[in-house]
């Protein structure tokens, strides 16, 4: 099982069905808040359904167009993050990610995204990260703001979630601009 240590704290771990219920329990938990930034939240009703998306996940994995982990905070799933587009040719990679609105405020996700930019640029060899934030997410543009990530733009009323276009803001960070 992949698994990397982030700090005394923080651990990342490959998701997998043994984990599908905290992750929905996350989801579901958090569904308030998430349904105003994501369009995929209706297709989450019950365990199942996340069991279906670590597979799908999984099945990108394998052919290295994603990686899909969950973020364990003193041995506790919190979160989810992930690689959700690789894109080798061009040496660009996506992040995305959840937590807990129980678990905020934390530094969790910062220092869980930092992990992912040291595997992307160190290990992957990638040579741009992005992270897209919804607009009106100030907590999830913060996290990358946070980070030295910069803002390329906004792709205006780009994503429909629940029947409003939403703006995405749009961060990115070159290799040469990684700070270890």
């Amino acid at each position: 099982m992949f698994k990397r240590v982030v700090d005394d704290e923080i651990e990342l771990e490959l998701a997998t069905k043994y984990i599908a219920q905290d992750i929905f329990d996350i989801i579901d938990r958090n569904r308030e808040n998430l349904k105003n930034y994501f369009s995929w939240l209706d297709t989450v009703n019950e365990v199942a359904d996340t069991q279906k998306y670590i597979k799908v996940q999984l099945e990108l994995m394998a052919k290295g167009r994603a990686i899909y982990m969950a973020i364990r905070y003193q041995g506790k799933v919190v979160g989810v993050i992930d690689f959700n587009a690789i894109r080798e040719h061009n040496k660009t990679i996506e992040i995305g990610y959840i937590l807990d609105k129980e678990f905020r405020g934390k530094g969790i996700m910062q220092r869980a995204v930092k992990e992912l930019c040291n595997m992307a640029f160190n290990a992957m060899g990638m040579n741009k990260v992005i992270i897209r934030c919804a607009h009106n997410n100030p907590k999830s543009c913060n996290v990358a703001k946070s980070l030295g990530f910069k803002l390329e733009g906004t792709l205006r009323e780009f994503e429909d979630v629940n029947g409003t276009l939403i703006n995405l803001n749009i961060f990115s960070m070159l290799k040469s601009e990684y700070a270890e």
